[in-house]
């Protein structure tokens, strides 16, 4: 018998705020946390470096308890909202692909698991590019369906904030600055999503599921592309129109051009309402690049963002209810998978 897998709770620390709630705000007021520092690093040119940090980069120097302070803000603002009375969950955590098989990773497995033991078990790091956040939503949302396991937690966690991964994002000209328009302002940032069946949460409300998800693969070798970018995504962002009507669309545009070839082929092909097409989500604009993280950033501020950036057709009635709100959020990662989700919120009573 299958079960319905939903999600109960999200926690947020990013660069618009250290809860869900106030980045949530602040993504409403399309507010932005780019800064220069003069004690932060500088590039080639001497120039400092554009940053959108949860942390000032000069206060937190040390990756490793940065990482661990950005994951315990997010474990925080989720504990604030939702209690796992059932026991502790399985989490996998999406990171960087260079963290998963890093010793910084393997200290951080055994760090959450004796942090947080009542919350968490079976502490498992996945690589991006070889998986995305949003795929591995879907997946969790299935094994719960199925019986497979109760509850789970799905997570991401990433940061540029250091020396050395700066330099990279300098030396492959994707930092945006002068010269370079074309380019990412570096982030940071930890997201934990709680899902689980009715059975597992008996005195939670779920606050949303994934209706859908349409992958995709993108064959074009983005270094060097001998043809047009943008045919992996083109297909199940088509499917995803074909099939649902939504009342929100957001993307994973951070400022660098192959995101916008990519997402504009797409585009062309999929049969998007005007009013979509000419007004989507960009939330990445105003939290800069999270690098693993992008996916659930986005996927937390469609499951909990202020109505008011919501369309007000999705209030309905004389009884002021919100009726369910549905999200089409589009992933893509440079070495080639691509992930687009059908995602609903729950109505809340105003």
């Amino acid at each position: 018998m299958n079960a319905v897998a939903q999600v109960y709770g999200v926690g947020l620390c990013c660069p618009l705020g250290k809860s869900l709630a106030d980045a949530s705000n602040a993504y409403a007021e399309n507010e932005h946390n780019f800064v220069k520092s003069e004690k932060g690093p500088v590039g080639a040119d001497g120039a400092s470096v554009t940053l959108s940090c949860v942390m000032p980069f000069e206060d937190v120097r040390n990756f490793e308890l940065r990482l661990q302070r950005l994951f315990a803000g997010a474990v925080d603002d989720m504990s604030a909202t939702l209690t796992i009375t059932s026991g502790p969950v399985a989490i996998r955590i999406v990171v960087p692909r260079w963290l998963a098989s890093h010793k910084i990773g393997q200290s951080l497995m055994s760090w959450i698991g004796e942090t947080w033991p009542t919350l968490f078990t079976d502490v498992v790091l996945l690589a991006d590019g070889d998986t995305l956040a949003a795929y591995e939503l879907v997946k969790g949302l299935r094994q719960v369906a199925e019986g497979e396991v109760p509850a789970m937690a799905i997570a991401a966690l990433d940061s540029y904030m250091d020396a050395e991964l700066l330099d990279i994002l300098a030396i492959n000209d994707r930092i945006y600055k002068r010269g370079t328009p074309h380019g990412l302002v570096p982030g940071e940032a930890a997201v934990i999503v709680m899902i689980g069946s009715n059975a597992a949460f008996p005195d939670a409300s779920p606050i949303g599921t994934v209706r859908s998800a349409f992958n995709g693969f993108e064959t074009e070798n983005l270094s060097a592309p001998q043809g047009i970018i943008g045919r992996g995504l083109a297909k199940p962002l088509r499917q995803a129109f074909e099939a649902f009507q939504p009342d929100r669309f957001l993307v994973d545009l951070n400022g660098e051009r192959w995101r916008s070839e990519d997402l504009g082929f797409a585009l062309s092909g999929a049969l998007i309402p005007d009013k979509l097409l000419s007004d989507f989500e960009t939330p990445l604009s105003n939290t800069g690049d999270c690098g693993a993280a992008n996916g659930l950033v986005m996927t937390a501020f469609a499951l909990c963002s202020p109505a008011d950036t919501i369309d007000h057709d999705v209030f309905a009635g004389d009884d002021h209810e919100r009726r369910p709100s549905l999200s089409i959020l589009s992933t893509s990662h440079f070495e080639g998978p691509r992930c687009v989700i059908a995602l609903e919120r729950y109505g809340r009573e105003n």
